[in-house]
């Protein structure tokens, strides 16, 4: 039988687990919106989107790596 401690970490490493397509999906999309409006507002074209959302793809996956790092193993 499952202690409770066993069952709440597993809780919590799949609530960790569920929030990664989110952390995937909000960044890129932020940088694309900050980015155009940037361009809009500074006449660059389309420079600063693309920037914006090489940053929001690493950010995310720069966050994904942690989350993994931090509950992969022992879902401390």
């Amino acid at each position: 039988m499952d202690n409770p401690e066993d069952k709440q970490k597993r809780v919590r490493q799949i609530g960790a687990y569920i929030t990664v397509p989110f952390v995937l999906a909000v960044p890129p999309i932020l940088g694309w919106f900050i980015g155009s409006w940037l361009d809009k507002k500074l006449g660059t074209g389309p420079y600063l989107m693309y920037l914006f959302l090489l940053i929001g793809f690493v950010a995310g996956f720069r966050e994904v790596f942690r989350i993994v790092k931090k509950f992969g193993n022992d879902g401390a």
